[in-house]
């Protein structure tokens, strides 16, 4: 009988949307039968673009409203999650995704009787902007969470120290770092993104993400506007929407950068990332970021924030020029550095390069595929 499993997903942007994206198709192949369960309220790419192909490819598709905070209707998602799961079963498993899928996947795998794996992808509580009382709440639900959880999967070493700090006993949490596929820049990937933005000589600086308070598009601007006072030349494309947006229109305009600063719209960000010269990354915490990967894969030296756990990791594996201080001065210091010296962004480019040779997508799947496997022949029931 096919390995059966259902995934819980109410975050569909970003890193946990193209996760999954990702691995559906390379399960599928191995005759694994894929259930995901997602939602349309907050429906956004990469998953958005992604699901035809998915159904089309197999992976059976179970629209589900859940809110992303707590809320009464989490109940009613709960029993239709359950009703579903039952029609559709008998599952090996329930992989949650994010918070809310897996807070759901955690209170439905009791229910069924099969183990619950979770990833995080980043838990809340990494987050510098919460306030005492919210970080001791949601410390408390992950710790009450944790006992429903068969196997924590941390995409990054420092999530994986954050979840043994929340409680997760160390055998119960599998780190399996993101990954992306290598060849998705093949030769002649760079001059034709470089083509559609009709980008001509320019030095191009990215910023690519969620225009949101964890991803700090404000210190990337203030950081590039260092940056070109202190002499350096170039532009800054800004690939990304989000509620920062307006705002961060208004500081391009009180600065005076409007010929220097582009938004790019509805553009597919994967493959925009060769046209440039250099990624800003400025985010206040991260699990282990997508467009970090595909910047390696693409042969795009990185700038990043000293943020807690990765920038430590990339300095330390000298795949990035990081920042002394998550300031803008520092910043463009290191982006100055990164511009007048070829040398050290041809060595960032080959150590970024190598490392997704080495922990490329097929290196993901296969881990968590070897993870799933072992737990048929375990406990059906969480301790």
């Amino acid at each position: 009988m096919a390995l059966r499993v259902l995934w819980v997903l109410e975050a569909s942007g970003g890193g946990a949307g193209r996760h999954v994206a990702d691995l559906a198709p390379l399960f599928l192949r191995e005759g694994v039968e894929v259930h995901l369960a997602y939602s349309p309220l907050r429906l956004a790419e990469p998953l958005r673009s992604a699901l035809p192909a998915l159904a089309r490819a197999g992976v059976r598709l179970f629209p589900l409203p859940m809110r992303r905070a707590p809320h009464p209707s989490d109940l009613g998602a709960l029993l239709r999650l359950l009703a579903y799961a039952r029609k559709a079963g008998p599952f090996a498993l329930v992989h949650g995704h994010s918070a809310k899928g897996g807070a759901l996947a955690r209170f439905l795998g009791p229910l069924l009787g099969v183990p619950v794996i979770y990833t995080p992808h980043a838990p809340i509580t990494l987050s510098p902007f919460l306030l005492p009382w919210e970080r001791w709440l949601y410390g408390l639900a992950e710790r009450t969470l944790a006992r429903f959880t068969r196997l924590a999967v941390a995409v990054s070493p420092w999530e994986r120290e954050e979840l043994l700090r929340l409680g997760y006993p160390e055998e119960r949490v599998a780190l399996i770092p993101n990954g992306v596929d290598p060849s998705l820049y093949p030769q002649g990937a760079r001059e034709a993104a470089r083509r559609s933005l009709g980008l001509e000589g320019e030095f191009a600086v990215g910023f690519v993400g969620r225009l949101d308070l964890q991803k700090r598009p404000l210190l990337a601007l203030e950081a590039f506007a260092h940056f070109l006072e202190g002499g350096g030349e170039g532009i800054l494309l800004f690939m990304g929407e989000g509620p920062l947006r307006e705002e961060v229109e208004a500081v391009v305009r009180r600065r005076g950068l409007g010929e220097r600063v582009r938004f790019i719209r509805g553009r597919d960000t994967r493959f925009l990332m060769p046209a440039l010269d250099g990624l800003l990354l400025t985010s206040a915490y991260e699990g282990m970021p997508y467009v970090l990967l595909e910047a390696f894969a693409a042969g795009v030296p990185v700038v990043s924030a000293p943020t807690p756990g990765l920038g430590e990791w990339l300095g330390g594996e000298g795949l990035a020029l990081v920042a002394e201080a998550p300031t803008p001065e520092a910043l463009a210091a290191a982006l100055l550095q990164a511009q007048q010296d070829p040398h050290r962004r041809a060595s960032l480019r080959a150590r970024g390069r190598a490392w997704t040779e080495e922990r490329n997508l097929e290196r993901m799947f296969r881990e968590t595929l070897s993870l799933y496997r072992s737990l048929p022949a375990r406990s059906a029931l969480a301790p």
